[in-house]
């Protein structure tokens, strides 16, 4: 089977020839940054085979040429390391499932094709609202958290259009009920607790939407006020000294190191007067800079509001 070795690694790339182009088969080694050569002899690198790169434990990010046609399916499934992916700006035949289980990525980032021009489907992309960092993560939230195959379209991503669909499917989400799964999860042996106990379950449910809502908020191109004040009270529901108290324990378990994220917590009125010493004993030694950010926030927005709100005078 031919090979040939990936740029900056030890490990190489297996492909055959196929038509005029190169099918790509798969990866000898472990590589931790993949970055498939446009060109492999004469002929260009066109297509990845079905499951080509299943369950490459190391992988973290993968650059693909933008000589590509067609990505089969799960050809990145359960690549748990995978972060960050780069792809052509133009349309590509996408197969079933190509993120399924990758659950660590980050980034869907588009780059322009070196002509600058979308093949086919550029004149009819309408009116790009975003690019850039903010269409890279929720390209890829669309892939990994809404399970939307519809939502991947390269060639539309960031249009008014685009935007919209993904809001729909977003809300969908926001608006489940938090039990509704369960019975599915249980009939089909789910062996995870946090799935299965059904008070667990709805947690994990109001988790999942408080990461859309942060994520959907901290990257905003095209959203609509009244979607936006939707997301905002929901995280402030459930934030500490609420029923449920989801938005600050995401904060504190995955965000404490995120400024985006926490500085968002703060400014949206989740820090409270009546919560804020319950949030620094969570917080504890750990998350200094957070812990330093509420403390200033404390400062400089709710004790300015206690004094001017001593000198009223009730009649």
């Amino acid at each position: 089977m031919p090979k040939v070795r990936l740029e900056g690694s030890d490990a190489e790339l297996l492909y055959e020839e196929s038509g005029e182009g190169i099918l790509v088969l798969g990866v000898e080694g472990n590589p931790v940054r993949l970055k498939i050569p446009a060109r492999i002899g004469e002929k260009p690198v066109t297509q990845i085979r079905k499951k080509a790169f299943f369950d490459s434990r190391f992988l973290r990010f993968v650059v693909l040429p933008d000589t590509m046609e067609k990505i089969d399916s799960w050809a990145f499934a359960h690549c748990r390391q995978l972060e960050r992916v780069e792809l052509p700006q133009k349309a590509i035949d996408l197969g079933r499932d190509l993120f399924i289980g990758s659950k660590g990525l980050q980034k869907i980032v588009l780059y322009p094709v070196k002509s600058g021009v979308w093949p086919e489907a550029g004149k009819n992309r309408g009116e790009v609202l975003g690019e850039g960092e903010g269409i890279s993560r929720l390209l890829a939230v669309a892939v990994t958290k809404l399970g939307d195959p519809f939502l991947f379209r390269i060639e539309e991503a960031g249009t008014k259009e685009w935007l919209e669909k993904w809001d729909a499917r977003m809300l969908v989400r926001m608006h489940e009920d938090d039990s509704d799964g369960y019975d599915k999860q249980v009939l089909a042996g789910e062996e995870d607790y946090e799935r299965t106990d059904p008070v667990r379950f709805r947690k994990f449910k109001r988790r999942a939407k408080v990461r859309l809502a942060f994520v959907r908020l901290c990257n905003s191109c095209g959203l609509c006020e009244a979607v936006r004040q939707e997301l905002e009270e929901y995280l402030r529901s459930h934030t500490k000294g609420c029923r449920y108290e989801e938005t600050w324990e995401v904060v504190l378990e995955e965000f404490g190191d995120d400024r985006e994220y926490y500085s968002l917590f703060a400014q949206l009125g989740c820090v409270t007067e009546e919560n804020f010493e319950g949030l620094l004993e969570d917080i504890g030694e750990r998350h200094t800079e957070m812990k330093a950010y509420f403390m200033r926030y404390k400062e400089q927005h709710l004790e300015r509001r206690d004094f001017f709100a001593g000198l009223s005078l009730d009649f």
